[in-house]
């Protein structure tokens, strides 16, 4: 029995929501798995999988602004990011010398990489379209991914890619295991007209749940809103809008399956989930995110989901443009992920 430590970033929820099918799979494969993460993931995580052990890494605590460019801001915060990053290779290495671990995965935590056993990178992001310094940058984050031993995309190849030139990168150690997504895809009555899932980090989080309840509530047809706050249980009625703080991986895909449009961040990872439902969406990118309005702009040039800005953002005029949208066709792996598990353990244990 391998004993294999998964270590999602905390910003936002994608990263540890992504993590979900990859945990399972290295559960059915016999392998002892150990989780450490921080912030919002860490009760996510703890509430799906409660036999397992977790450890609290530092934070990244990462915010965005209403006033200033998020680029702007992002920038501002690379000094505490750099000293996370430090943080985290420490204690890293602490857990895997207690705890006598096998394997490392790491979903986007540059700290979590080792030079004793075998480390996996997960990433789908290596294209970063920053004015002068966007070559600088791409170049140094391959850079940081080369440290570790493979990096895994989560994407299909490029032939079929979601993620488009986000993932574009010269790392000789790529390797494509399909979409990751905590989701199931099974038959399903429509019950709700609209779900509108909210996610993504502060202020904006709370800005987008603001912004659209009154629209929902005033539209008038059977919704539901998800606020995205794991570690809160509440629900409530009005009108025809239930309001639920927060679900588990089963009972959003209820949901979703039941849901005939989808509104929510253009974030990957909620990308992937609604590609493997074959779901139709709406998508308001966080402001100033350039990954979000990359594949929201994707998306909706090829017709498969209308997308539109926070701030012009209207519900009835959204669904009524969505209509001639395509939604997305329902994706499948076949067992892509699976494959590449069962490959990776075989060769990190000889």
């Amino acid at each position: 029995m391998k004993k294999v430590l998964v270590a999602p970033l905390d910003w936002g929820l994608g990263h540890a929501t992504r993590c979900i099918p990859v945990i399972q799979e290295l559960i059915t494969a016999g392998c002892e798995v150990q989780i450490a993460t921080s912030g919002a993931a860490l009760p996510l995580l703890k509430e799906e999988f409660p036999e397992l052990v977790f450890f609290e890494l530092a934070s990244y605590q990462a915010s965005y602004s209403t006033r200033f460019p998020l680029k702007l801001k992002i920038l501002f915060q690379l000094p505490k990011f750099f000293w996370v990053i430090r943080k985290e290779q420490a204690q890293i290495k602490k857990i895997i010398s207690t705890e006598k671990t096998d394997i490392l995965i790491s979903d986007n935590r540059y700290g979590c990489w080792s030079d004793v056993i075998p480390s996996v990178f997960i990433g789908h992001q290596f294209y970063f379209d920053v004015p002068f310094l966007g070559k600088w940058i791409n170049r140094y984050h391959e850079r940081w991914v080369s440290r570790f031993s493979v990096c895994w995309i989560p994407d299909k190849e490029e032939d079929e890619s979601i993620s488009g030139k986000l993932s574009t990168n010269r790392l000789k150690s790529r390797k494509y295991i399909g979409l990751l997504s905590r989701m199931k895809w099974r038959p399903a009555e429509t019950k709700f007209k609209v779900a509108v899932i909210i996610s993504g980090p502060e202020p904006q989080r709370s800005v987008f749940e603001k912004m659209i309840r009154p629209q929902l509530t005033s539209y008038g047809k059977v919704a539901v809103l998800v606020k995205g706050l794991p570690g809160i249980k509440t629900l409530s009625q009005t009108n025809q809008v239930t309001e639920i703080s927060y679900l588990n991986s089963a009972e959003l895909n209820e949901v979703l399956l039941q849901s005939e449009i989808v509104i929510c961040r253009s974030g990957y990872s909620s990308v992937m989930d609604l590609a493997v439902l074959g779901k139709k969406a709406i998508f308001i990118p966080t402001p100033g995110q350039p990954e979000q309005e990359y594949l929201a702009a994707q998306l909706k040039k090829k017709k498969i989901a209308y997308s539109v800005a926070q701030k012009d953002f209207d519900i009835q005029n959204a669904i009524t443009a969505s209509a001639s949208y395509t939604g997305f066709r329902k994706h499948t792996n076949d067992n892509k992920l699976q494959q590449v598990l069962c490959e990776w353990l075989e060769i990190a244990t000889k």
